[in-house]
């Protein structure tokens, strides 16, 4: 199967290694990106729900 590069979008870092948007200087090559939790009043209450796993998806 062949896997779609897309451009790095500007301005979004992304420190999950372990993702396969993330590229090696830890930027997010996801086509778009969605940041989820309805309730969030920190940083750490949010998640991205594009991630996925390295040879996963």
């Amino acid at each position: 199967m062949a896997e779609h590069k897309h451009e790095i979008l500007p301005g979004v870092g992304c420190d999950v290694t372990g993702c396969k948007y993330n590229t090696v200087d830890c930027r997010c090559s996801a086509e778009t990106i969605h940041v989820r939790s309805e309730k969030a009043e920190t940083k750490g209450e949010t998640y991205c729900s594009t991630f996925c796993p390295r040879g996963c998806c």
